[in-house]
């Protein structure tokens, strides 16, 4: 066998290899909250933690430095691009920047991240999904670490279509009541006494009174979606607390 001849062979077929199961793609999201209040959904916000495991997936936005939110339009500023080989574009390639002056003009909506980037699309065995996270930190102040309004993993990947998987925790400030129960004394304590030669008890008695409180408590709720979409065409996922506009382009020449 001519191993001379071979090795380029086995190199030429993990290069179409690699690149059958990878294509790059230039992608647009834009995230939005609807401003509703938590009593006029049917969603059951909860009150346990949930969690997104967000440790081993791509880091593509910094925080900010003071804990702040970001702007709603990703500049260079805010790109992490120590932590990922995508490329990050600028406003002038924002498609959707109608769709986001719409909804900041109506009072229902409040856009909260919008961004374009240029990445690698794999299979779905070989995808990682990117950390993505926008609105306010609601956990500013607190001891409660960073609280994102919208806070979690967005995952692209080819299967014979495009595919897009978000888990993203949405979260809310609410009031809740806190009712508590306080008791008070009405005599001191129990005694025996003698009168007229008969030995009475008088007994300590205690007044049950509540006191209705409302305190400032974070709620929780997953945005579970999963998409499967044609390049080019820009798609909706809706949620009564939030929703994502997305668009997937094709790059000629990647």
């Amino acid at each position: 066998m001519n191993y001379k001849l071979f090795l380029p062979v086995i190199l030429l077929c993990s290069s179409f290899s690699a690149s059958a199961e990878e294509r790059w793609f230039e992608i647009e999201v834009l995230l939005f909250q609807r401003n509703i209040s938590l009593e006029k959904i049917g969603e059951k916000l909860s009150d346990d933690v949930i969690a997104v495991d967000t440790s081993s997936s791509t880091s593509m936005l910094k925080v900010n430095g003071s804990g702040e939110a970001n702007p709603v339009i990703i500049s260079a500023q805010q790109f992490d691009y120590n932590a990922n080989n995508f490329i990050l574009l600028n406003s002038s390639h924002l498609n959707l920047s109608a769709q986001r002056e719409r909804l900041a003009a109506h009072a229902a909506f409040k856009p909260i991240l919008h961004m374009a980037w240029q990445m690698p699309v794999k299979s779905n065995n070989s995808a990682k999904p990117i950390h993505l996270f926008g609105g306010e930190n609601l956990g500013l102040g607190t001891q409660l670490g960073d609280k994102w309004a919208v806070d979690g993993n967005f995952e692209i990947y080819l299967d014979h279509y495009l595919y897009i998987d978000s888990q993203l925790i949405v979260r809310q400030k609410t009031m809740q009541e806190q009712i508590k129960q306080q008791t008070a004394d009405v005599q001191n304590s129990s005694t025996l006494e003698s009168e007229n030669g008969v030995e009475t008890i008088s007994l300590k008695r205690e007044s049950d009174t509540f006191e209705n409180n409302q305190r400032m408590v974070i709620k929780e709720v997953m945005f579970d979606q999963k998409r499967r979409l044609r390049s080019e065409e820009i798609h909706y996922l809706d949620h009564p607390l939030m929703g994502i506009i997305v668009q997937i382009r094709k790059i000629e020449g990647k």
